[in-house]
């Protein structure tokens, strides 16, 4: 299984769940965000918080 690795500290991101498109996991470290967009290859994407 792939892991998703935090774009902005590096740190892996754990799903306790197994993961499907859509999902948004939040970095424990750092907090940021990011969205599962695509399994097989495994894509993510960070979401960009809005002010």
């Amino acid at each position: 299984m792939e892991k998703v690795i935090c774009p902005d500290c590096q740190v892996e991101i754990i799903s306790s769940n197994p993961m499907v498109v859509g999902d948004i996991l939040e970095c424990s470290e750092c907090g940021t965000e990011v969205e599962i967009i695509s399994l097989t290859p495994l894509k993510y994407q960070v979401l960009i918080e809005e002010k």
